[in-house]
């Protein structure tokens, strides 16, 4: 029980951030009434993760990988029309289609939740308390999305802050690839007095917050002219 209980608030907590990317995929494809098949899903991958992760986290290139994934999804997230209303209803959507935006969901998921993982791992082994307590908070986190998406409709900026937290997590991610171990350490010794990967990080970040408002100036220019 007190595994349980541990796996719920972290999951809860550090899922805080990766809602507003998650939330975003699914109001793009106007999939938001989709909560339980979503939590049902992120449950069976984040706890098939929880299992393999120390296997994954040793594994070359593939957290770089991962990285250079994540920093494509943060452009398309910043660069996205974030008013736009819903362009399909529920009823238009099919099987197939849902099914779709479901793997996507998950595939994102798979990039983002590392952090989660890691620390559920390091409380727990054991199935049940796992997959109890990771379904348990999703399905909350994911209850509050409509919410969520209402801010980032009427909050421009909030996407943008999704694209940062998606670089980031992109960035330490790259950086802690096994591969690029001895790079970074010889760096270090190069400039013992500069944090170069967090100067990387911090530039990343920057950037793409400049995209975002940059790509919502050029939107905003283009509907007032309409």
């Amino acid at each position: 029980m007190q595994e349980f209980f541990k796996i719920f608030f972290i999951n809860l907590i550090c899922d805080i951030d990766n809602m507003l990317i998650l939330g975003t995929i699914l109001r793009n494809h106007s999939c938001l009434h989709l909560t339980i098949p979503a939590a049902m899903l992120l449950t069976f991958t984040r706890t098939i993760y929880v299992i393999l992760i120390d296997r994954l986290s040793y594994v070359p290139m593939l957290q770089m990988l991962m990285g250079i994934i994540l920093l494509f999804i943060a452009y398309k997230v910043v660069t996205t029309l974030i008013w736009e209303e819903d362009q399909y209803s529920h009823s238009t959507r099919s099987t197939n289609s849902k099914v779709k935006v479901l793997l996507l969901l998950a595939a994102t998921d798979f990039l983002i939740s590392l952090d989660n993982v890691i620390v559920i791992s390091r409380i727990s082994q054991h199935v049940v308390p796992v997959i109890i307590g990771i379904f348990c908070g999703l399905l909350i986190s994911l209850f509050f999305l409509p919410l969520i998406i209402k801010l980032v409709k009427t909050f421009f900026w909030i996407n943008i802050i999704a694209g940062g937290f998606i670089t980031l997590n992109a960035i330490n991610s790259i950086v802690n690839d096994p591969k690029l171990a001895n790079w970074i350490d010889y760096i270090n010794y190069l400039f013992p007095n500069a944090n170069i990967v967090n100067l990387v990080t911090n530039g990343a970040v920057i950037l793409t917050i400049i995209i975002g408002i940059f790509s919502y100036i050029k939107h905003h220019r283009i509907t007032i002219h309409r």
